[in-house]
């Protein structure tokens, strides 16, 4: 087998360090720019397409909780054909990477045992050369980025898995910084006592829909206020209030569908936000919720202690938001006289 010399090596670094100093460029201004998962993961992988020139290139995600892996993007294959193939870690040359959290080049995939036939069954696609490499921070795995076969018809090389290594390692610590920034991003919308949303998501909201054009978006808003809480607070101590109020999110859970949300906007004032595009459907989520509340009260006196609540309601285009919860506490407050 011949080597090239000391020297042709040099040239061919010479002539390839320009590239390299481009491609990590436009891999670190992907990567700082945004925080949204999607849109990084998009951008690196034409990055990794345009420099590689892979006959197909895929990323795939590692769920901890089930310990598989499943394909987010998937680039000369037809994703529709393998979104539902998931691999066990150690399962085929990707599980056995993230297994591992070891890179792999497998020059030819026929004689290497850990290659799985899965994908290649399910496309018709022949698999021959692989270079495959972990996602993985501070000892947690991301996901797997994987490159199969060149469009010339050569193979990969170990420089190249170097290369995608290290673009692997920056994706990684952007998934972190994402993944904590959600986090973060939960945390601060989130009430800490009762789960459900607070003031600031309900601002964030409003903010977002002022943006778009949501005149065609109908909502019913609801208002719900605790009736004398301060007084269970002074008569049962405020872990007693506490537990009262979770209690009261966690039935106001049950009026919900997966599209509604609930706010703890005060102290013990609640709002809960039902959105459709269809007024008619929402008359009739109306109508839903005052049985709803009427069965609510009745729960309510049956705690220990029993409490008692007042509440309100209006509909109205969406976009004016502001103005449906000053109407539904105009209502709120006039059933209290």
């Amino acid at each position: 087998m011949m080597t090239n010399s000391p020297k042709d090596q040099e040239t061919q670094m010479t002539i390839k360090e320009p590239e390299l100093v481009k491609l990590y460029s436009s891999i670190g201004k992907i990567i700082t720019s945004s925080l949204e998962q999607q849109e990084v993961l998009d951008a690196v992988m034409e990055e990794v397409r345009l420099f590689f020139s892979p006959e197909n290139w895929s990323l795939m995600r590692y769920d901890e909780n089930s310990g598989e892996l499943f394909f987010l993007i998937a680039e000369g294959l037809e994703l529709e054909c393998i979104k539902n193939i998931r691999l066990k870690s150690g399962e085929g040359i990707a599980g056995s990477v993230v297994q591992t959290k070891s890179s792999i080049f497998v020059e030819n995939v026929r004689n290497d045992p850990r290659f799985s036939k899965k994908v290649d069954e399910k496309t018709g696609f022949e698999t021959k050369t692989i270079i495959a490499v972990p996602m993985v921070f501070r000892g947690q795995a991301y996901g797997v980025i994987e490159l199969v076969n060149r469009f010339d018809g050569s193979s990969f090389t170990p420089e190249d898995l170097v290369i995608l290594q290290t673009i692997a390692d920056f994706t990684a610590i952007s998934l972190a910084h994402s993944n904590q920034f959600e986090e973060t991003k939960v945390l601060a919308f989130r009430d800490a006592l009762t789960g459900v949303f607070n003031r600031n998501k309900l601002n964030h909201l409003k903010n977002e829909w002022s943006d778009r054009r949501m005149d065609d978006h109908v909502a019913l808003v609801a208002l719900l206020d605790l009736n004398d809480f301060k007084l269970i607070n002074d008569t049962y101590g405020h872990k007693t209030g506490d537990q009262v109020l979770c209690h009261f999110a966690n039935i106001l859970r049950y009026v919900i569908r997966g599209t509604d949300k609930i706010f703890r906007i005060g102290g013990d004032e609640f709002l809960i936000l039902f959105q459709n595009e269809n007024k008619e459907k929402l008359l009739q989520t109306q109508n839903r919720f005052r049985e709803a509340m009427s069965i609510l009260l009745r729960k309510c006196k049956e705690n220990n202690p029993p409490f008692y609540f007042t509440w309100g309601m209006s509909v109205g285009s969406l976009r004016k938001l502001d103005e449906l919860i000053h109407e539904a506490d105009l209502s709120m407050y006039a059933s209290k006289d």
